[in-house]
C-alpha cells in the first residue's frame, strides 16, 4: 500500500505539470464526462463487481488472520495446560493458511482484471473524444480559429484528451476501491469494537481535513509553478527562433540573463509545490501513528480485561490500515480527478462552438463552371455589431484578371475569403455563373478554386506528393509538367531523391522561394476554374518572379483569377484592378483609367514608383 501511495504521488505530480487549473463548472463538466463513460456501462458494472468482490476478499483477510492467531493461541494454551507440546502443521493450521493464500491470489487477479478493463475503458474513450473533436474541429468556420492559438488547440486535442485518460485510469479504480474499502471496513470495524471505531473516525475526519486544506496550498503553488514553466518555454521558443537576430546584434548575454531569471522563478515555484506535495503524505501518516498508538493502548487494556481477543485485536489494528492508507491515497486521487474534470471543460467548449451554417446544396452541382463572378449588396463583418464591408458590388466576367490592391489591412484578403464561404455573409449574395453560392456544398465550390497563399504550406511527405495534393490521382508525368509550367523543375532534379524528396513537416530543408515554387506547380496541377493569388510571388527573387509571371499568364488564360498584390506593377495588364480601403472598395477600373482619376490608386503607385527610384538612385 506504501508503495502505490508513493507512485500515486508521482503519477499526481506529473498530472499536475500539464495543469492545474479547477474546472470553472465542475458539476456539469463532471456530469457530462460520465454521460460519456456511460456509453461503456457494461465495462465499467464489471470493473464495479471486480472491485467490490477484491475488497471483500481484501476486507475478510484480516478477519482469517484474526481466526487464525485466535486458534494459534487457544492451541497453544490447550496444549500448556495439557502440558504437551503445541506444533504448527497442516492439520492444525493448513486450512486457514491456504485461505489466506487464496484470498491473497483472488484479490490479485482480480486487480489486474480491474486494470485491464479500465485501460481499456480510458483509451475507447479517448478514442472516441478525439474522433468527435476532430470531426467538430473540421465543422467549425474559419473565424473560430482566427480567435483561437493554434498551441491552444493543440493543447486540447492532444495534452488535455490524454490527461483524462491517465488520471481515469490511475485514479477511479483507486477511488471507487479506497471508498469501500474505507467504509466495509468502518462497518467490520464497528462490529468488533465501537469505541475504537470512534477513535479512527475522529482521526480520519482530522486527517481528511489537514488534506483538503492542503489540497487548496498545493494548487496554487502549482498554478505558479506552471505560469512560470509557460514563461521558461516562452524564452526558449524565442531564443531558439531568434538565433540570427540575438547574434547579430550581440545580445548573448542578455539572453542569457533573461533566460536565467526565468529560470530561477521556476526553480523557486517548483520547489515550494514539490515541497507541499511531499510534505502531506507525512503529515497525514503522524496524525495516523498518534491515532494507531491510541487504538494500541486502549485495545491492550481491553485484551487485559478479557473484552477483546488477540486475533480481534490483531484484525481490528490491521483494517486501521485498510482506512488509514486509502485515506492518504483519495486526497491525491481527488487532485486528479480535478484535473481531468478540468481537461475535460475545455474539450466541450469546443464542443459547444457554433458550427458552419447548414448547406443548401443544390440537386445538381455546377459541372462545367465559366468563372463569372457577381456580388450584390454584401454586406460582411466579423462581428455583428461591426460592419467592415457594406453594400459591395461587383460584376466580374469569366476569364478576366481581377487584382486586389490597397494598404495592411484593408480587406483584400477577406474578399477572397467570402468567395470561398470561409465566412458567411451578413447580407446579399454572392453567385458563381448566376448561382447563389448558399446553395452549392462547401466542398464543391471550393474544388472550383486554386490558391497561392503567401504563407507557404507544406507537409511532411515527397515532394510529388506535395505537388499533387489537389489531384491524389496525378500521374507522376503530370506532377513534372506542373513543376515545369512553375519553373520547379530544375531545382527539384538537382536534390539527391528529385521528386522522392522528402520535405520536413516545415519545409526548412528547402528555401523560401523553392517552397513557394512548388505550391504554385501545385495549384496548376489542380486545374481550377478559379485562381486565389495573395502575394504568390512575394518570397522569390526578381528573375524567378519574372519566369513564375509568365507561367502564371499561360495558367490564368481562360480562367477567373483574382491576384492579390502589393508590387503594383505585376497587375498593370489585369483587366479589373479592385482598390480597397478601411474593407470597403473605393476605387475600381483598369490601371491607366486609375492613373487617370488621380485617386488613392495613383498615391499608391507614385510612392512605389518614388521608393524605387530612390533605391537605384
Amino acid at each position: 500500500m506504501e508503495n502505490s501511495t508513493n507512485q500515486l504521488i508521482e503519477s499526481t505530480d506529473n498530472t499536475f505539470d500539464d495543469a492545474i487549473e479547477r474546472a470553472k463548472n465542475v458539476k456539469a463538466a463532471t456530469i457530462r464526462l460520465i454521460k460519456l463513460l456511460a456509453r461503456q456501462r457494461g465495462k465499467l458494472l464489471l470493473i464495479l463487481l471486480s472491485v467490490l468482490i477484491s475488497a471483500a476478499l481484501s476486507i475478510a483477510a484480516p478477519l482469517v488472520m484474526g481466526k487464525a492467531v485466535d486458534q494459534l493461541y487457544e492451541g497453544i494454551k490447550s496444549a500448556a495446560a495439557a502440558e504437551t507440546a503445541f506444533q504448527v502443521s497442516i492439520n492444525t493450521m493448513g486450512g486457514t493458511i491456504g485461505i489466506l493464500l487464496l484470498i491473497y491470489l483472488a484479490t490479485s487477479l482480480f486487480n489486474y482484471f480491474e486494470e485491464y478493463i479500465m485501460a481499456s475503458v480510458s483509451q475507447q474513450l479517448t478514442l472516441s473524444m478525439r474522433k468527435e473533436l476532430s470531426g467538430k474541429l473540421n465543422r467549425l468556420p474559419l473565424k473560430y480559429f482566427d480567435s483561437h492559438s493554434k498551441g491552444d488547440l493543440l493543447s486540447r486535442v492532444t495534452n488535455d484528451i490524454e490527461r483524462i485518460a491517465d488520471s481515469l485510469q490511475e485514479g477511479l479504480i483507486k477511488f471507487i476501491t479506497s471508498v469501500v474499502t474505507i467504509f466495509a471496513s468502518l462497518i467490520i470495524m464497528t462490529f468488533i469494537s465501537p469505541i475504537l471505531t470512534s477513535i479512527v473516525i475522529t482521526t480520519l475526519g482530522l486527517s481528511l481535513f489537514v488534506t483538503t486544506r492542503f489540497s487548496h496550498k498545493i494548487e496554487g503553488y502549482f498554478a505558479d509553478n506552471q505560469k512560470n514553466l509557460g514563461e521558461l518555454n516562452g524564452k526558449i521558443e524565442e531564443i531558439y527562433t531568434g538565433q540570427l537576430i540575438i547574434k547579430a546584434f550581440s545580445k548573448e548575454s542578455d539572453t542569457l540573463k533573461a533566460f536565467q531569471a526565468a529560470n530561477e522563478k521556476l526553480y523557486d515555484a517548483n520547489r515550494k509545490a514539490q515541497f507541499s506535495v511531499y510534505a502531506i503524505d507525512p503529515l497525514i501518516r503522524f496524525l495516523g501513528r498518534i491515532g494507531y498508538v491510541i487504538i494500541a493502548v486502549v485495545s491492550g487494556i481491553f485484551a487485559v480485561q478479557g473484552t477483546m481477543s488477540l486475533g480481534n485485536i490483531l484484525a481490528f489494528l490491521r483494517y486501521v490500515g485498510n482506512c488509514s492508507e486509502p485515506m492518504t491515497e483519495i486526497s491525491y486521487i481527488l487532485n486528479m480527478l480535478q484535473s481531468a474534470v478540468a481537461s475535460a471543460e475545455r474539450i466541450f467548449e469546443v464542443m459547444d462552438e457554433e458550427e458552419e451554417r447548414p448547406e443548401q446544396v443544390l440537386d445538381e452541382p455546377l459541372k462545367s463552371p465559366k468563372g463569372k463572378v457577381t456580388f450584390k449588396h454584401v454586406k460582411f463583418g466579423y462581428r455583428d455589431d461591426v460592419v467592415l464591408m457594406n453594400d459591395i458590388n461587383l460584376q466580374l466576367n469569366a476569364g478576366d484578371t481581377i487584382a486586389i490592391v490597397g494598404p495592411t489591412g484593408a480587406g483584400k484578403t477577406t474578399l477572397v475569403n467570402l468567395l470561398m464561404r470561409f465566412y458567411e455573409l451578413q447580407g446579399g449574395t454572392i453567385a458563381i455563373d448566376g448561382v447563389d453560392i448558399k446553395k452549392m456544398s462547401r466542398r464543391s465550390l471550393r474544388r472550383m478554386f486554386g490558391m497561392v497563399l503567401q504563407d507557404t504550406w507544406l507537409f511532411h511527405g515527397s515532394i510529388r506528393d506535395n505537388i499533387a495534393y489537389g489531384r491524389l490521382d496525378a500521374s507522376l508525368d503530370e506532377v513534372v509538367s506542373a513543376a515545369k509550367a512553375a519553373r520547379a523543375d530544375h531545382f527539384i532534379r538537382t536534390l539527391p531523391q528529385g521528386y522522392d524528396t522528402i520535405l520536413e513537416a516545415d519545409g526548412s530543408n528547402i528555401s523560401q522561394g523553392q517552397k513557394q515554387l512548388l505550391t504554385i506547380a501545385r495549384a496548376i496541377l489542380a486545374n481550377p476554374s478559379i485562381l486565389i493569388l495573395d502575394e504568390a510571388t512575394s518570397s522569390v527573387d526578381t528573375k524567378t518572379e519574372a519566369e513564375i509571371q509568365k507561367a502564371m499568364s499561360n495558367l490564368m488564360k481562360g480562367r477567373t483569377s483574382f491576384v492579390i498584390a502589393h508590387r503594383l506593377s505585376t497587375i498593370r495588364d489585369a483587366d479589373l484592378i479592385l482598390v480597397m480601403q478601411n474593407g470597403t472598395i473605393i476605387e475600381q477600373g483598369k490601371h491607366q483609367q486609375l492613373l487617370e482619376h488621380q485617386g488613392f490608386y495613383e498615391q499608391l503607385y507614385n510612392s512605389q514608383f518614388a521608393n524605387k527610384v530612390l533605391l537605384e538612385g
